[in-house]
């Protein structure tokens, strides 16, 4: 055969070649759907493959759920217990995160470390004039939400990929906290008390990698550190020690007021 090369392409094998290559598509076509293959990500290729529980299947997955127990360790890391074995550390690569300042990983390990361990999105819309006709979105709730279905796929290839758990399709590792009155949620696992050492730095120490930044490069941080904090207050009731921390160094290096503080946080 004559190769692409060549512009002299004999017409017999370029026809033998269409003709095996449409062979090959039908018989591609035959085992998968080329539509589904497109959407497959690696969350919904276990949710499909193991979409089919038996109530007695489900009722043992929810009990085997129930009985773990995970435990925040450190910004980087979790402790896991499964029913009858021993407690293993896991760093935020090993359970599938790209690192520990992702906004997923953010979320999980801000509700391990903070009691009561439960979250809430608020509402999804406001009515300023009592009107549901000028109702307005709550920018952030979406937000939350779209975070925490990124959290749940992780976690749920974590637990397929690590322990061989099958999970039906849909399936969701949190649920209405039974103790809450106010639509809060909480994991279906149990989560455990974080160690009695004091994990935080001194809000001295952070600081000291603010330190170097000219202030346009200090602004820059703080506006990434308060748009990381707005979509993570669900879980803070103060703004978090980094965001703390920039802010004193502008007050201190460049003498920012508060006036100033607000102009740099509401852009």
């Amino acid at each position: 055969m004559n190769t692409l090369s060549n512009p002299s392409i004999d017409r017999n094998d370029l026809v033998n070649l269409i003709s095996k290559s449409q062979e090959y598509i039908e018989i591609l076509k035959s085992i998968v759907s080329i539509e589904d293959l497109q959407g497959m990500t690696p969350a919904n290729l276990f949710a499909e493959a193991d979409s089919q529980l038996s109530p007695e299947e489900l009722s043992k997955l929810e009990d085997k759920i129930a009985q773990t127990m995970m435990t925040f360790e450190n910004d980087s890391s979790i402790l896991l217990e499964l029913p009858g074995k021993p407690t293993v550390e896991y760093n935020c690569k090993q359970m599938g995160f790209r690192s520990q300042e992702t906004k997923t990983w953010r979320m999980l390990v801000d509700i391990l470390s903070s009691a009561p361990h439960t979250f809430n999105f608020g509402v999804a819309y406001i009515y300023p004039d009592g009107s549901k006709r000028n109702r307005q979105k709550c920018k952030d709730y979406d937000a939350k939400w779209k975070l925490l279905d990124e959290l749940n796929k992780k976690l749920l290839v974590f637990f397929q990929r690590e322990f061989g758990w099958s999970f039906p399709q849909g399936y969701k590792l949190y649920k209405d906290d039974p103790a809450s009155k106010n639509g809060d949620k909480s994991f279906k696992f149990e989560i455990g008390a974080p160690s009695s050492k004091d994990h935080e730095a001194p809000l001295d120490n952070i600081e000291k990698r603010y330190l170097s930044h000219d202030e346009s490069g200090l602004v820059r941080e703080i506006q990434m550190l308060n748009d990381d904090f707005s979509v993570d207050s669900f879980v803070h009731n103060e703004p978090p020690e980094f965001l703390v921390a920039a802010l004193n160094v502008g007050r201190s290096k460049f003498g920012w007021n508060d006036k100033k503080v607000m102009e740099i946080i509401q852009y």
